[in-house]
């Protein structure tokens, strides 16, 4: 019997502080706004509490199924942070940071979450489509919407529209 190496690889990454919040290096332009970085703090602690309570309700039974964020706070609302109105937001089972960000109230995501179809039908991001639970399922949505996209900018003739 032999052994062998299948495969190798690396995965690199960036870090700006180390594990204890010590800065690596110089930070991203915007972490010298104080404003900015309390304002997506804020977003992220919104998104656990909202988070906790899901889960609360959902073990005793008074939510459906629910799809804990708990870890993911920061990945949600950086993404939605990086977004324009005007974009549209296909989120997965765990997008309630970018959901809240995007003005989806708590109400309608419990609405969601409960089995309630009111959920599904934000009074804020009117464009951001409904939660899709099933992995990578969202994909095709989400190319369809850049293709939409893509299209609706083109005028009559097919040129783009000025501006």
């Amino acid at each position: 019997m032999s052994t062998e190496t299948a495969a190798a690889f690396t995965i690199r990454r960036t870090a700006y502080i180390d594990r204890n919040g010590k800065a690596l290096g110089p930070l991203p332009s915007f972490a010298d706004d104080f404003a900015t970085l309390a304002t997506l703090y804020r977003a992220m602690v919104r998104t656990r509490a909202f988070d906790a309570r899901a889960v609360s309700l959902q073990r005793t039974g008074r939510l459906g199924t629910f799809a804990s964020s708990l870890g993911q706070e920061a990945v949600g609302v950086g993404a939605a942070a990086a977004m324009r109105a005007e974009d549209v937001l296909v989120p997965s089972f765990r997008d309630q940071a970018a959901q809240l960000w995007r003005g989806v109230t708590p109400a309608e995501l419990l609405f969601y979450w409960g089995g309630d179809e009111r959920g599904s039908d934000f009074a804020g991001p009117r464009e951001d489509f409904p939660i899709c639970v099933p992995v990578a399922s969202h994909a095709p949505h989400a190319a369809g919407v850049a293709l939409a996209l893509k299209i609706a900018a083109r005028g009559p003739r097919g040129g783009l529209h000025p501006g």
